[in-house]
């Protein structure tokens, strides 16, 4: 009878688990660079052979180069930055499907895909940490994370918009109200609300309404625009 080596025998259990905390690592390596890519610096660069950082608000983000260049780079680079959010929690559902997790695990990491792939947008790597506002990819988020809560904070926005035709004001309201969606909506279908979700879009709507902290002394001021196009593309 032979005796194995203490190291042989906690070989296989140790490597897999580092392996796998590394693989998780770098997924979300991985979304933070997909959220990182400026879509709407890219869209006014090739289409409008302009740089949008020295034009308008200087944002990179939908509102800003609608206002700027027309609807058609608008509509792209809102479609763009949607289709990050979606991408990372559909990319989140693949990689975290294991029968290791249960359900509630899995969403947890799956939110957290969709708040690394806004901080991407947000804190972009490729512009020294600086980037949009986040909320064209949230919603982008929002629509494959919880359909239902994307729906009633698309209401928010839109009724807002359409009362005050402005697009900041309209997403930081939608972004006070979004986390207590989190609660509401399981609790009007009669299901449990997940707390630490709810949690974790605390923190984030705290931070994309920070990140909106010079709108918000504009609106104070009364000097925030509506959104006109200057350009019909």
């Amino acid at each position: 009878m032979s005796l194995q080596p203490a190291v042989n025998q906690q070989t296989g259990k140790l490597f897999p688990s580092k392996n796998k905390n590394m693989l998780q690592i770098g997924f979300f390596i991985l979304i933070f660079l997909l959220g990182s890519i400026p879509f709407g610096l890219l869209i006014s660069r090739y289409l409008l052979k302009i740089d949008i950082r020295k034009q308008g608000s200087g944002n990179i983000g939908m509102t800003n180069v609608m206002r700027v260049g027309g609807r058609l780079p608008g509509v792209l680079t809102f479609v763009m930055d949607f289709g990050k959010g979606c991408l990372s929690i559909l990319s989140a559902q693949n990689f975290f499907s294991t029968s290791e997790m249960d359900q509630e695990t899995q969403l947890i990491f799956h939110t957290l895909a969709g708040i690394t792939v806004v901080c991407g947008h947000v804190f972009s790597i490729f512009l020294h940490f600086k980037g949009g506002k986040g909320i064209s990819t949230l919603f982008g988020v929002l629509a494959i994370l919880h359909l239902n809560v994307c729906i009633f904070a698309a209401l928010t926005w839109a009724s807002m918009f359409l009362w005050k035709r402005i697009s900041s004001l309209s997403g930081i309201i939608m972004l006070a109200v979004l986390p207590w969606l989190f609660l509401l909506v399981p609790w009007a279908q009669e299901e449990k609300p997940v707390i630490s979700i709810f949690i974790l879009f605390i923190l984030l709507s705290s931070l994309l309404i920070y990140k909106h902290r010079e709108n918000i002394l504009r609106l104070l001021k009364g000097q925030e625009e509506q959104l006109k196009s200057n350009r019909n593309l």
